[in-house]
């Protein structure tokens, strides 16, 4: 990699790691590997219901501790080959990450599409046209992922739950890919998750063009509070805590941080149904120039919101209501100004939260 293009115009370089070290290749361990950490004063607000914002019916929490996203690179600081949450030229061959998340509330959920906070990408060699990340979602299953076994490095015991069944795949340009806003990218069939089940969102770099290279934001080392559900897969089919991988001496959790991929849900049980105590829906869906926001509450709430944001991460509208009584509400919401693309709109009530998008097409 010839360069870093920064997510944002502040930076500064907060440490170095180590000289790295291997093990021997078959275990396919990378023990002290330097990374190195890109923070910026600004966030995005995130128009997501797990990870950032709905942290009462999911975890982890992102960028929590500390409020600083971070972009990790990869390699010493005087041959940096890629990102750590990235393509990297590993010769462990990390082809995929994948963020897991604990469904703390049992909710049956459906996922419409991905949120995903890229700092950087690199074309080196002249991106292909056809150059691109695959997003997947997957359930969570026990004992399918290698973590720390009585304080050293594990590869050889399946131990701990980690990606398991893949449910659904989204393609995302190389060409497309944001690094100054979110990247989003929807389900032509959104996957299921049952109440039952956690679910991890994964991205693979394996069918990236030659020389391009991409970098996903992450939050600070230690923001994870030792939940390690960030994971790292190998080219030998492998699902490893990337807090493993990348602890340093006696894996002693050096890195625990989680991956900025979030996941957007529609209706929880159906259509009909009510989810975390609210039914939301917009219609006309495609808009063009005027839409309606419509929403129910199941029982007399208090704090309630309703907020628009535009696809580049923008609240352009926000309205506060206090407090209100169980019953329908109808909200009209002019969209002649509105560029055609993907928006968001997202209902806040007793502090839960649910968020749907629609579409302006002009």
């Amino acid at each position: 990699m010839k360069k870093l293009l920064p997510l944002l115009s502040i930076l500064a370089l907060a440490f170095s790691a180590p000289s790295q070290t291997f093990e021997q290749p078959q275990s396919f361990i990378l023990k002290n590997a330097p990374h190195f950490n890109i923070t910026s004063s600004s966030r995005i607000t995130n128009p997501d219901t797990t990870g950032l914002q709905n942290t009462v019916d999911f975890l982890p929490a992102f960028d929590t501790a500390y409020g600083h996203p971070t972009l990790y690179t990869f390699g010493p600081a005087n041959h940096r080959t890629g990102y750590l949450y990235g393509n990297n030229g590993s010769p462990n061959g990390f082809n995929e990450v994948a963020q897991g998340y604990q469904n703390v509330n049992h909710n049956n959920i459906t996922i419409t599409g991905i949120l995903c906070w890229f700092g950087a990408k690199q074309s080196d060699l002249g991106s292909s046209a056809t150059s691109k990340l695959i997003i997947k979602v997957y359930d969570i299953d026990s004992n399918r992922a290698y973590n720390i076994r009585a304080n050293h490095f594990n590869v050889d015991t399946l131990n701990f739950p980690g990606p398991s069944t893949w449910k659904a795949s989204a393609d995302i340009l190389f060409s497309t890919i944001d690094t100054v806003n979110y990247t989003y990218v929807a389900f032509t069939t959104p996957p299921w998750i049952w109440a039952s089940s956690d679910f991890a969102i994964g991205c693979s770099f394996d069918s990236l063009a030659a020389g391009d290279t991409v970098g996903l934001i992450s939050d600070k080392k230690n923001d994870a509070f030792n939940l390690d559900y960030a994971f790292h897969h190998t080219s030998a089919g492998k699902w490893i805590v990337s807090d493993e991988l990348f602890s340093g001496i006696a894996a002693n959790g050096g890195l625990d941080n989680d991956i900025a991929l979030w996941a957007v849900i529609a209706q929880g049980t159906g259509v009909n149904e009510f989810y975390n105590g609210m039914k939301l829906t917009a219609y006309p869906n495609p808009a063009v120039d005027n839409s309606t926001i419509e929403y129910a509450l199941e029982k007399d709430a208090k704090n309630v919101s309703l907020m628009v944001i535009d696809p580049t991460g923008k609240k352009i509208m926000e309205n506060k209501y206090g407090n209100q009584s169980t019953g329908k509400y109808t909200i009209p919401l002019s969209t002649n100004n509105m560029a055609s693309g993907t928006y968001f709109y997202q209902l806040r009530a007793n502090g839960r939260i649910f968020t749907k998008q629609f579409i302006v097409s002009k």
